[in-house]
């Protein structure tokens, strides 16, 4: 079967957008290649989204079926896709995965260009549903679509689905929506390498992304969906198969920078310990990059790190206001000077990064974390701002009323943390603009885009 997956483009080119490439639609490829089909990927916010680009794509792979990947800034642009999907040819069955569609799958289905949705991990389900498709030659029937754990699907009555979360129906509501029991995790050593020869690497600023686990991050913060998309569970791939990734890496595409990605990469003090030892052993003459909390480091550990080859790392720190940092954060002030400053005597960039505003902000406690940010720049750290946004599955979301947000708007392409979608019950949205355009003056910050 021919399947072309497409990334959906952010709303506003900017070269962040190229930042990485879609290591998960790139796994669900290699799933489906390692299945026999026959598959291209197109990441749109390398290309643009172009319609005449798409249709002539849609030209050349003439799919059997199409795959769009989306999260919530970018899920407007995914739905154009499926529009001009549809428009080239209506009987190409659409799927639709990514964040935005896992957490909001019955949204999602009620749009009438898309078909299906993958919810959550998408590898196994995106396969099965290639074999429903074309065993079929064409839909599948309601027996076959009910038998794919994790599918959300449209067009059929729900009356007598086994799925959880089936909605019932009568024959005259035949535009029902109905999600499929949850499919289990895939185990770690069945996750593989992602199609990375499917995607043009060059054109991205962090080109060799390394995915370190599956699932989430146990700590649930209030402003991130991971805990909704995942449940808390992480799932560690081992040490030796992320450094002969890398290793692979290194001899087929010639990296030589790798970016560890995880929430949470130190979280496990001995699997820390076991993959440092293998990427030492190994050699490889990379340098690479992690993202961490600032309460899950220690001098020694980043000396370690430093002399292994690690010269970045992401912390989330959020605010400077203890009150603040105790409700949605967990983390002190004084453990986050401390990682700053070891992280910097290591050798170690340390990019730290900070949110406005939050629930309990008033004026004074954005004072309060402008000051702390002039004491973690002073102490070495690189600075970054964004605007807290109530992404779907978040508590800021689900909870807003009962946390004083009022949330401004649903044009899902402006909950891209660059533009003021909420606001509290201390500050209004005039107020957050004007206090976000003074921490940025005072601290010497400019706008990325």
């Amino acid at each position: 079967m021919r399947v072309l997956l497409m990334q959906a483009p952010v709303a506003l080119a900017s070269p962040h957008a190229r930042l990485s490439p879609p290591l998960g639609l790139a796994y669900v490829a290699a799933h489906l290649e390692a299945a026999g089909h026959e598959v291209q990927l197109i990441d749109f916010n390398v290309s643009g989204l172009n319609p005449q680009r798409v249709k002539l794509a849609l030209g050349r792979v003439k799919p059997q079926l199409v795959g769009i990947s989306a999260h919530t800034e970018t899920y407007p642009n995914a739905l154009r896709l499926a529009a001009l999907v549809k428009e080239h040819d209506t009987t190409t069955p659409v799927v639709m995965g990514g964040p935005h569609a896992s957490i909001l799958p019955r949204d999602v289905l009620a749009e009438k260009d898309v078909d299906f949705v993958a919810i959550g991990e998408g590898e196994r389900t995106a396969v099965e549903l290639a074999v429903a498709i074309e065993a079929a030659g064409g839909t599948p029937d309601a027996d076959a679509l009910r038998a794919i754990a994790g599918l959300g699907w449209r067009g059929g009555r729900a009356s007598g689905a086994g799925g959880a979360g089936a909605r019932e129906s009568d024959d005259d509501a035949p535009d029902v929506s109905v999600l499929n029991e949850p499919r289990e995790p895939l185990a770690v050593t069945e996750v593989g390498r992602p199609a990375r020869h499917l995607l043009s690497l060059a054109f991205y600023e962090d080109a060799y992304n390394v995915l370190t686990a599956r699932g989430g991050c146990p700590y649930r913060c209030p402003f991130c969906s991971a805990s909704h998309l995942w449940g808390g569970r992480r799932r560690p791939r081992p040490p030796a198969d992320i450094v002969a990734e890398v290793a692979d890496m290194v001899r087929d595409h010639g990296a030589r920078h790798v970016f560890f990605v995880d929430d949470i990469f130190t979280i496990n003090r001995a699997w820390i310990d076991e993959l440092l030892t293998l990427l030492e052993g190994a050699r490889l003459g990379i340098t690479w990059g992690c993202g961490t909390r600032v309460d899950l480091v220690d001098e020694a550990l980043l000396a370690r790190m430093a002399a292994i080859g690690c010269v970045g790392i992401q912390y989330g720190i959020e605010s400077g206001a203890q009150d603040v940092l105790d409700s949605v954060k967990g983390i002190h002030k004084s453990d986050a000077l401390d990682a700053v400053r070891w992280t910097v005597a290591a050798g170690i960039t340390a990019t730290c990064a900070f949110m406005v505003p939050f629930p309990e902000d008033t004026e004074a406690t954005l004072a309060e974390t402008t000051a702390f940010m002039r004491e973690v720049k002073d102490a070495g750290g690189q600075l970054l701002m964004s605007y807290t946004t109530p992404y779907p599955g978040t508590r800021f979301a689900e909870q807003a009323d009962e946390l004083g947000l009022t949330i401004l708007t649903d044009d899902w392409t402006l909950f891209d943390a660059k533009h003021v979608v909420l606001e509290t019950r201390h500050l209004s949205a005039t107020q957050i603009e004007t206090a976000m355009a003074e921490m940025a003056r005072e601290l010497g910050l400019t706008r990325s885009v």
